[in-house]
């Protein structure tokens, strides 16, 4: 079945890779494809990695085999089916692939796992181990494990640690996200896509003669499919045909074409070897097939949809022609002998040692003892690969909490409790069975198991169980976690334990989530390169950390490459709601929080029950101003016990303490106010106390005590400053802008940060994130440049860049006046008409149909805004998420944003009058971007960055008052007095220029200065 049946798994376990490991050997009838062929060859020999990635049907797999064939370097092929979705498992697939070309490769992934090396960095080893063996890895049908990060961390690191002289080529149906990391040269990725794997006119036209139809429009068919293999294959299906008829269709051909003509012994041998996704003599005979060699020599001789290997020993059917042969099966075989089959299958995997395959076959046989038996076995690897969700998946089948469990099942259901966020599993494991089970203190499994013990216990609100059990931890990390858990809950504040730089265990999983909601917010933000447990467990309090610190657009991209995933409840019912309410989607901050109270419910977690109506109130409150349906929220929290806990009863008196602010109940507001920030202080708790200051701060003023509401408005600001907070703090700062407005009013100088939060408050842009990248990208800065998925287009009328750009700035549907009016001199005659039309028709010549802009009538709009950008609404975007970040972050942020502009003006080679309005405006904002950042890299001692921003607006706009003081106060840290003199007397000459007296400020910050 595989060139290297037997490896051994981690642990030491004898295993068997069931993956086809050898290149598919293409038919004598497939086109030949001589370009293509040496394009891969070329790709091949010029770099280290080659992704081919392109739709299902694209003719990647055979195009690869093609290139293959003949190639003078070893090739190792592993064809993946989706069940590697495990991090481990992968890997070992990938050992196995290669030990049969490199046999010195052959146990350096399973013995680094078994080491418990973290698998980016074993698939690290393994790849170095490849060194001299010239070999080209060929993964086909990666698309299959991409929604997994393990694996994708796997493969990132294959990439990155990969010798020069091995090549790896991804085939996959969508686009493969490796972080290549420190990967300096980007020319050692080749890609080949859509275009490059099309047919051609010629090579359709040979496709289209071997299927028998030497007659088609070879034009037509090329001109609606695009090429498309599959497409141009069954004659160019046309759009706007129902799938199921083209699935009908595919049915059909493959009953036609392929069944039709074999014969009854044939056709039945290919039925009841279904199940098998490689078929071998041996599995065939295994499965009743006696005559198997026979057959399967004869059904070499026939057109299938499959691939053999090249010594004509197995057959791997075409996904969709497997899947179809299953489906026959079941209808036209007795159901009997369907099962009697399904358990010859089952068999012979016990056989193979492939128990994870032979479970899920049993289970669908509903031998649930036998399929215990097997699990048993398989589950440590399972759980130590990540696949929580089979896992659980097996648990529930299963019924494992009736059985009795010894200390390593125990272990294992508390394990898969935890990363799916379910401790009702765990706790029911405990009633059921006591706590006898638990390892001893001599097992290594004690710690953990007693940790994971305590967080069931504590999720359910049984705090007198978790603290016993809890005490029972010897002193060290797992220690201090847990007495950090217990914390939340009864308000006291010990010291928390530092984060590790590469979390690996279920200690620091936990740490992490503890230390979100104690404010720790720095190291929290940023998943650590090569791990899958902080990219996978940990991901949702890595992306409230991002969220927290007012980076969401990296949130968010984290947030929607698993927006369907298995990920554990938070992600879903507190990361998507507090993001959504953030963004002010209203609609789906609302979805959000309906599907996160159904993913509660199954969580058997009573605090995450009480979580859920305390973000109801909160989006009440701040969506909605409904102080009535928040306090409806609030009261279900305090039923259900929100007082019971530190941190949930503080949570509870923020937003009841808002409520009572919305409708003057001030005095009410500052009694819960005042215990909600005493508590949070004593309790060490920081990560809403900000937000919890600033409303104290406002309920103070409303009853005359001025001291006391500017103490409360300077706690907020530090603690944010403290926490990297400042996004939680302007969010806080929309419900009450008056406590900013008073505080800026009271500060000695415009350049104090009251100022800059009072400035962030009253702009009038809309806070937006991008998720994903976008397909249209529009250069507005010097010279217009378009371009689409990468690639240049020309547009040959500037009026076709002006409506393009107008239209993306304004992320609406544009009415046909409106754009006369704006981008034509003479907007109601019929020329003005007409030149519409023709940058319409321009923009139709060069873009996909799903990017040209849509008319509709007398109205135009983008058919797909999320898929067009221009730089300009980049930089503008980013600059009003700066303000929401604040230190190295924040300035990250603006230079990046602002150095698109570094390439000139706002569509520099165009006048119309639209343009120069929108440049000015554009102009003014990157001119205060850029004194923005100069404050805050003065701020942060980076002076020489802080004088050339400084500079670089004062070459532009010499009135800027704001700019000279920085100058000035640049110059008096620099220690040049009489540069600051000299820069003063610069200040009051272009101000006479400007018929203007210089300010009192700058004249007192000069006289402050030299003293």
């Amino acid at each position: 079945m595989v060139e290297n049946e037997h490896s051994t798994g981690p642990g030491g376990r004898r295993m068997v890779i069931r993956r086809k490991l050898t290149a598919p050997e293409p038919g004598n009838g497939m086109v030949r494809r001589d370009r293509l062929t040496e394009s891969i060859r070329c790709l091949v020999d010029h770099h280290d990695v080659v992704t081919m990635c392109a739709t299902a049907g694209a003719g990647k797999t055979t195009a690869a085999a093609l290139a293959m064939r003949d190639l003078d370097r070893p090739v190792a092929w592993l064809s993946l089916d989706g069940t590697e979705q495990a991090p481990g498992r992968l890997l070992v697939y990938l050992e196995a692939a290669v030990e049969p070309h490199v046999p010195a490769a052959g146990r350096v992934a399973t013995d680094a796992l078994r080491d418990g090396i973290p698998v980016g960095e074993a698939a690290g080893l393994l790849a170095e181990s490849l060194q001299g063996s010239r070999l080209v890895l060929v993964c086909d049908n990666v698309e299959r494990i991409l929604a997994d990060d393990g694996s994708v961390v796997v493969l990132s690191a294959l990439a990155r640690y990969l010798p020069a002289d091995v090549t790896l080529v991804l085939i996959s149906r969508t686009g493969i996200p490796l972080d290549l990391g420190s990967i300096s040269d980007i020319s050692r990725m080749g890609e080949l896509g859509e275009e490059d794997l099309a047919f051609s006119a010629d090579e359709a036209a040979a496709a289209l003669r071997l299927i028998g139809r030497p007659d088609a429009d070879v034009d037509s068919v090329v001109e609606t499919t695009g090429g498309w293999v599959a497409g141009v294959l069954f004659e160019g299906w046309r759009t706007g045909e129902p799938s199921d008829q083209r699935s009908d269709a595919l049915r059909g051909y493959i009953s036609a074409n392929t069944l039709r003509v074999l014969s009854p012994a044939e056709r039945t041998f290919l039925l009841h070897t279904s199940a098998l996704a490689e078929v071998s003599v041996a599995d065939a005979t295994a499965l009743g097939q006696t005559d198997a060699a026979r057959l399967m020599s004869r059904l070499r001789s026939k057109r299938l949809p499959a691939c053999w290997s090249k010594d004509g020993t197995r057959l791997t059917p075409h996904p969709q022609f497997r899947e179809f042969l299953a489906e026959e099966l079941v209808r036209t075989e007795d159901p009997a002998t369907v099962r009697r089959l399904h358990r010859l299958h089952a068999d012979l995997l016990v056989q193979q040692g492939a128990l994870e395959e032979a479970v899920d076959e049993l289970l669908r046989l509903g031998d649930t003892e036998d399929a215990w038996r097997q699990a048993a076995i398989a589950l440590p690897d399972l759980v130590a690969r990540m696949d929580f969700a089979s896992a659980a998946r097996w648990l529930d089948a299963l019924d494992v909490s009736r059985r009795t469990p010894t200390p390593e099942v125990g272990t294992l259901v508390l394990r898969v409790s935890f990363a799916l966020e379910q401790c009702g599993r765990g706790n029911e494991l405990l009633d059921r069975h006591g706590y006898d089970w638990l390892p001893g203190p001599d097992s290594p499994l004690f710690e953990e198991a007693l940790l994971l013990v305590t967080w069931c216990l504590w999720h359910a609100g049984r705090l007198d169980e978790a603290r016993t059990l809890a005490e029972r931890l010897p002193a060290g990390r797992a220690r201090q976690v847990a007495e950090n858990l217990l914390a939340l809950a009864d308000g006291s504040s010990p010291p928390f334990p530092d984060y590790v730089p590469t979390p690996s265990s279920t200690v620091d999983g936990l740490h992490m989530r503890i230390g979100y909601f104690r404010g720790r917010l720095g190291g929290l933000d940023r998943p650590v390169a090569l791990d899958p447990r902080r990219t996978m467990v940990g991901a949702p309090w890595v992306i409230a950390g991002l969220r927290a610190t007012g980076r969401l657009d990296e949130a968010m991209e984290m947030y929607e490459t698993r927006r369907e995933s298995w990920q554990p409840p938070w992600l879903h019912a507190f990361d998507a709601v507090d993001l959504m309410i953030d963004l002010r989607r209203g609609d789906e901050a609302w979805a959000a929080l309906e599907r996160g109270r159904r993913l509660i419910a199954e969580t058997g977690s009573w605090l995450y029950h009480v979580f859920g109506r305390l973000n109801e109130a909160k989006l009440c409150l701040r969506l909605c101003q409904d102080a009535e349906a928040a306090d409806r929220a609030l009261a279900e929290a305090q039923a259900g016990g929100a007082a019971d806990y530190a941190f949930s009863r503080e949570l509870y008196q923020l937003w009841r303490g808002l409520s009572l602010l919305f409708r003057d109940r001030n005095a009410d507001a500052r009694a819960e106010l005042e215990a909600c920030v005493d508590s949070m202080r004593r309790g060490d708790r920081r990560l809403e106390l900000a937000t919890a200051a600033a409303y104290l701060a406002e309920a103070y003023w409303r009853l005359g005590e001025e001291d006391a509401s500017d103490a409360a408005a300077e706690l907020a600001l530090t603690e944010a400053a403290a926490q990297g907070s400042q996004h939680l703090l302007l969010a806080a700062l929309t419900d009450v802008p008056a406590v900013a407005v008073r505080e800026a009013d009271a500060s000695p100088t415009r350049m104090s940060r009251w100022h800059e939060l009072t400035a962030a408050l009253s702009g009038q842009d809309t806070l937006r994130v991008t998720a994903r990248a976008p397909r249209l990208l529009l250069e507005e800065f010097g010279e217009p440049v378009l371009t689409v998925d990468g690639n240049p287009v020309p547009l040959r009328l500037s009026k076709s860049v002006e409506l393009l750009s107008y239209l993306i700035g304004a992320r609406r549907e544009v009415s046909r006046e409106e754009l006369l009016d704006a981008l034509f001199d003479s907007p109601n005659d019929a020329a003005g008409r007409n030149y519409l039309r023709q940058a319409l028709y321009r923009l139709r010549e060069v873009l996909p149909e799903e990017l040209v802009p849509r008319q509709e009538g007398d109205r135009l709009r983008l058919t797909h805004p999320d898929l067009a950008c221009g730089t300009a609404q980049v930089l503008l975007d980013s600059l009003v998420q700066a303000e929401h970040q604040d230190g190295e972050i924040r300035l990250r942020t603006m230079t990046e944003a602002l150095s698109h502009a570094d390439r000139g003006p706002y569509l520099a080679s165009l006048s119309s009058m639209w343009v120069e309005q929108r440049r000015a405006e554009i102009g003014e904002r990157v001119a205060g971007g850029r004194i923005e950042a100069a404050k805050l890299a003065f701020r942060l001692s980076r002076y020489r960055e802080a004088r050339h921003l400084v500079d670089e607006v004062l070459k532009v706009s010499p009135y800027r008052e704001q700019a000279w003081q920085l100058a000035i106060s640049l110059a008096h840290a620099s220690g040049n007095d009489d540069s600051v003199l000299a820069l003063y007397q610069r200040y009051t000459a272009a101000m006479r220029e400007f018929g203007v007296t210089p300010s009192a400020e700058v004249r007192r910050l000069v006289a402050q200065l030299r003293r």
